[in-house]
């Protein structure tokens, strides 16, 4: 082989990916925005110099990721462009594994601990009312894991829109939807409930005193315990899955606590 035939051509992306780039500085720019009706199809490959289906499949692309939509006529036009419409993708590719629950417990600990520390200047008291009432609701939920499920989520969401970002509201709410088939595992584990209805009681706890770092402890905790238990619910799902008996808890050398 000579030295020309082992140099690799340079990747050129696809043409309708360039259309599709192109459609998205537009609307980064501030050319394109919120509720903009688009140029037609055959307008759009006249001016960009490609063809139909080339827009088409771009256009398609920007869809799905919530940049754009079809509305009757057959027209595109730019969304409201939503933290919750553009981040939805981010729930449909990820998933979570045994290589990956660190890395989650990382996210939400950047995610949720940064959030906690802007709520607890943020909160008030109607709203701390909200997350005690929860917090002692939660208590009383230990023989109903449907039921404490349906709370714990509605506690975080709470406690993400009161930090008052919602970008990272939305990210926080798809890492929190990662891996509840093993929370739901974990939730019927004797004593997780008790133990995750004591931390919400301690967030709550922290963000009545205004503040920041004791609330950042006490959302550290929690989500050291989930991490733990999101765990534990994995090699218990793996172990049935191959027939066999709940394998003992592994040394967590790897864990960050």
């Amino acid at each position: 082989m000579s030295v020309l035939e082992s140099i690799e051509p340079f990747s050129r992306k696809p043409i309708a990916e360039r259309v599709a780039d192109r459609l998205l500085e537009l609307v980064r720019s501030g050319n394109l925005k919120p509720g903009d009706k688009l140029p037609t199809e055959n307008e759009l490959a006249e001016a960009m110099r490609v063809s139909r289906p080339v827009v088409r499949e771009a256009l398609r692309g920007l869809s799905i990721l919530g940049v754009v939509e079809s509305r009757q006529g057959g027209r595109c036009y730019v969304t409201d462009l939503a933290p919750s419409r553009l981040l939805g993708p981010l729930e449909l590719v990820l998933s979570l594994d045994e290589s990956n629950v660190d890395a989650l417990y990382d996210a939400r600990v950047v995610v949720e601990c940064g959030l906690i520390r802007r709520a607890a200047a943020r909160v008030s008291d109607a709203e701390l009312a909200q997350l005690h009432d929860l917090a002692v609701a939660g208590y009383k939920l230990a023989a109903d894991p449907v039921s404490f499920r349906v709370l714990d989520q509605e506690f975080h969401m709470l406690l993400m829109k009161i930090a008052g970002n919602p970008v990272l509201e939305r990210v926080a709410a798809s890492l929190y939807k990662l891996g509840m088939e093993y929370r739901r595992v974990a939730s019927e584990t004797p004593g997780v409930i008790e133990r995750s209805a004591a931390e919400h009681d301690a967030v709550v706890k922290a963000l009545a005193k205004r503040d920041p770092d004791k609330a950042d402890e006490a959302m550290r905790a929690h989500l050291q315990s989930i991490n733990r238990t999101t765990y534990d619910a994995m090699r218990k799902l793996a172990g049935e899955r191959r027939g066999e008996e709940q394998p003992p808890l592994i040394e967590r050398a790897r864990l960050p606590f």
